[in-house]
């Protein structure tokens, strides 16, 4: 990608979550939400986690960011857009959180020191990056030893069902992924073990996003997110793909 088709897809994805950011500044943890911070307490974090720091990458909304420092983790919370970064301060005050620090800046271009995390969350941001080399090698610096991380990222569309290709083509288009993974391209990308895989976001639970569109209830967006959990090893017919990364 050129210097001014990458500087152009910044000012479109800036000028997308602003606005997103903008209009959902009240804290609220959803469902799939839930599901996500039960998945990284259990295979990110494990038990031993007192005094550790994590960042959480390209934070967004800010609900792992928070999650985490609840537990008591020192947080790192970074994003490109002012409205997350203004959000999280609220958030930081809102809930007494003085081991959350957020941080205005790109994914690609962390202001920390060398080997200085003990885990990294990137939640749907790599597929967004023009040059996903330059932030992997970023991510893998500020990493100790042994460290982890929680990479998620749009699975290859070769195991989507065919249905579904052009929707999933189409939302692409529109919240600006420029690629998609599966487990081979994602291990030869970071050069990491790969401790464990999880895939999410299956048929029944699509088909439970749309039906939330219209009964909104917590109780049934939960039952959806209890039946994808189940399938979470299957990898055909899943949206997303989740791996722990662990440092040598």
């Amino acid at each position: 990608m050129s210097i001014n088709n990458k500087s152009d897809h910044y000012k479109k994805q800036l000028d997308y979550f602003s606005n997103e950011f903008g209009k959902n500044n009240q804290y609220k943890l959803f469902p799939w939400q839930k599901t996500y911070i039960d998945r990284i307490k259990k295979e990110l974090l494990g038990k031993n986690y007192k005094g550790k720091t994590l960042i959480d990458i390209a934070s967004g909304s800010g609900y792992v960011a928070v999650e985490i420092a609840r537990l008591g983790l020192n947080v790192v919370a970074t994003d490109l857009t002012p409205e997350a970064i203004k959000n999280l301060d609220k958030y930081k005050k809102q809930f007494s959180l003085s081991n959350l620090r957020a941080v205005k800046c790109y994914a690609e271009k962390i202001p920390l020191p060398d080997k200085s995390v003990d885990f990294i969350v990137a939640n749907a941001i790599l597929e967004h990056i023009p040059n996903e080399k330059e932030a992997i090698d970023e991510w893998k610096r500020i990493l100790r030893p042994h460290g982890k991380m929680f990479i998620t990222v749009p699975l290859n569309l070769r195991y989507v069902w065919p249905f579904l290709w052009f929707v999933n083509y189409l939302h692409d288009k529109r919240i600006g992924h420029l690629r998609r993974y599966d487990l081979q391209s994602l291990q030869a990308k970071f050069s990491l073990k790969v401790s464990k895989v999880f895939y999410t976001g299956h048929l029944l639970k699509v088909i439970g996003v749309i039906v939330a569109l219209f009964i909104r209830t917590e109780r049934f967006s939960e039952f959806f997110e209890k039946i994808d959990a189940k399938q979470e090893g299957k990898r055909y017919g899943a949206s997303n793909i989740i791996v722990l990364f662990e440092n040598k």
